[in-house]
């Protein structure tokens, strides 16, 4: 920005593995009449590696005395095939997941499971060189070019590692004409490293999509973005505009906000020292309106602890059981 960071484009088609085209499925959501509908879920779904060793993964998944195998990779991908599939979203994003090769498993254990216009026919994946873990996408819908964003701001001093943004068009069918939806996809700074350096690096990552949404809003008479992912931030650390309103601001672009949804009633998506934190977001921004949003808390991926709370079945290598420690993120929006 004015010298200070640059944005480096890397520009690619999605990979299309074979048509197919949404029809209507019983969601128990319905639109005013005459609307699309989408149905978009994010979810971090907790350092998703594979059992080939890089170097890049996290310690206690390499090395002569972690127990990691294939067996443990197979158990732990079949369990994400079962949730997947229950989730039944249009559009899918993960975050957390080590690589193509992962995504490729998935997309394999999904073939053999979904068909017809069930199926994920489309995917993409990103994943910052050098880095442990990227973000995917796998849609019902075809993806068109995508977008890859990434943040260069060294003249701050030595810069952590940064995932990129990732920009992917989902084409959809309205009426005769073939129209599309920006789809946005974050994983900001974690707060690991501490809070002060965590919000310096976010209001970085968070200048680099303004940058980019306000590029999708010049760009066409009927602009539609939705952004979203796990950006380590709770929803009061964004600014929101109004006492009662649901839009936030990103930058300098107005979103709504699926936690500030009226009908929301979900307390978090990420459970951490015993209190709820909405960390994990669904925005949109545009032509395009949040009929219902919620953290997924109805599926195996929930377990009661001690004290009777339902919060994310966490995955445990050691006890080969569980899934995340966040919550899916689900959201209906019409177009």
């Amino acid at each position: 920005m004015k010298g200070l960071w640059s944005c480096l484009w890397i520009v690619s088609l999605a990979l299309l593995l074979f048509s197919c085209k949404l029809e209507d499925r019983d969601t128990g959501l319905v639109a005013a009449s005459g609307e699309n509908q989408l149905y978009v879920v994010s979810w971090n779904v907790q350092t998703f590696f594979d059992a080939q060793t890089s170097g890049l993964e996290y310690a206690e998944f390499r090395g002569s005395k972690s127990i990691w195998s294939q067996q443990l990779y197979e158990h732990r991908l079949e369990r994400l095939l079962d949730a997947i599939e229950e989730i039944d979203a249009d559009v899918l994003v993960l975050q957390e997941i080590e690589n193509m090769a992962v995504m490729y498993d998935i997309s394999n254990g999904l073939a053999g499971r979904l068909r017809g216009s069930d199926a994920y026919g489309w995917m993409c994946f990103e994943v910052e060189e050098g880095s442990a873990i990227g973000c995917g996408v796998f849609s019902r819908f075809p993806l068109g070019p995508k977008r890859v964003h990434q943040l260069d701001y060294r003249t701050h001093g030595e810069q952590p590692q940064l995932r990129p943004l990732l920009e992917v068009e989902v084409l959809l069918e309205e009426g005769e004409n073939l129209q599309s939806v920006n789809l946005f996809v974050c994983h900001w700074k974690s707060k690991s490293s501490g809070e002060e350096e965590a919000a310096f690096w976010q209001a970085q990552q968070e200048t680099l999509l303004d940058w980019q949404l306000r590029r999708v809003l010049s760009g066409t008479d009927s602009p539609r973005a939705i952004v979203c992912g796990d950006f380590n931030r709770e929803l009061g650390e964004f600014t929101t505009l109004g006492k009662d309103s649901e839009r936030v601001m990103l930058g300098s672009v107005e979103a709504d906000s699926g936690w500030l949804h009226q009908n929301t009633t979900s307390a978090g998506s990420y459970w951490y020292q015993q209190q709820w934190e909405r960390i994990d977001h669904v925005f949109t921004v545009g032509n395009l309106e949040i009929l219902h949003f919620e953290a997924l808390s109805n599926g195996p991926w929930v377990q009661l602890d001690e004290s009777g709370n339902l919060i994310p079945f966490r995955y445990a290598l050691w006890k080969d059981e569980g899934y995340s420690d966040h919550l899916p993120v689900a959201c209906m929006v019409s177009y």
